[in-house]
């Protein structure tokens, strides 16, 4: 589905080359979901904004579909630490946003995206200001207008952060469940490594001055195979915790050290 080969990245300015990230090489199957976690700093967002199509690597090449991405590509979504729903439209005219401006909008897929409002519990919504919502509704509602064009890609930017820590644990269930049932690949940056081992199939550990990947840990198959809720509340999720936790605390030690 997603491969980057030798990515690195370097911001310029006049006196500075600063080395964002260098060496990436990675690969995301099809219907994959895959954490990026890491010190701040480490280049987590800059990689996604660059499988996003926002930035250009320096160097390397990413490939989706066995196709070269060149920019923004149809096939990907994004969603953000924040809703960004325009307050001057209503719920049905923000989710329907990437319909408009991709050019896919008719009455069938305004129909289907109605539907996937009403799966979320967002039905009665559809003509109400995001004013008048919660903060979880505004990113249930941010959820369907990324799904709304059928991105076939979802990259998902610390989405439940600014949440409520009860909001947060049912939003996670609702976006895994909602992932799933639509078969999406996924690609998560998290500073919450419990986020990332409920959500995940592999949680990809980087490094950072600069950004490198460190390990990959596969999530084992009892943990990944049940909802992010039920994961939390499984017998061998703490071990696994602590495993990662070690290897985090690591490099958070050597980033201190070299900062």
């Amino acid at each position: 589905m997603l491969a980057l080969q030798e990515i690195e990245k370097i911001y310029f300015t006049d006196e500075h080359a600063v080395r964002a990230v260098t060496d990436i090489s990675l690969t995301v199957e099809d219907g994959e979901f895959v954490s990026f976690i890491g010190p701040s700093g480490c280049g987590k967002t800059t990689l996604l904004s660059m499988i996003a199509g926002l930035l250009d690597p320096t160097s390397g090449t990413i490939f989706m579909n066995d196709r070269k991405l060149e920019g923004y590509s149809k096939e990907t979504g994004y969603m953000l630490q924040q809703d960004y729903l325009f307050p001057w439209l209503t719920i049905r005219q923000n989710v329907e946003l990437g319909l408009v401006i991709t050019g896919m909008l008719t009455s069938e897929t305004s129909s289907k995206t109605m539907e996937l409002l009403r799966q979320l519990g967002l039905g009665d919504k559809a003509d109400a200001f995001p004013s008048e919502l919660s903060g979880g509704m505004r990113q249930r509602a941010a959820l369907v207008r990324m799904l709304a064009p059928e991105p076939s890609l979802l990259l998902l930017d610390e989405p439940f952060s600014a949440l409520d820590y009860q909001t947060k644990l049912r939003l996670e269930d609702l976006v895994s469940i909602t992932l799933k049932q639509q078969r999406k690949t996924a690609v998560l940056v998290t500073h919450d490594l419990s986020e990332a081992i409920a959500m995940s199939d592999r949680i990809v550990l980087f490094e950072s001055n600069p950004g490198t990947i460190r390990h990959t840990f596969n999530v084992p198959e009892e943990l990944r195979t049940r909802s992010p809720f039920e994961t939390r509340n499984h017998p061998s999720f703490h071990s696994y915790f602590q495993k990662i936790w070690e290897e985090l605390e690591n490099v958070e030690t050597q980033h201190q050290d070299s900062t």
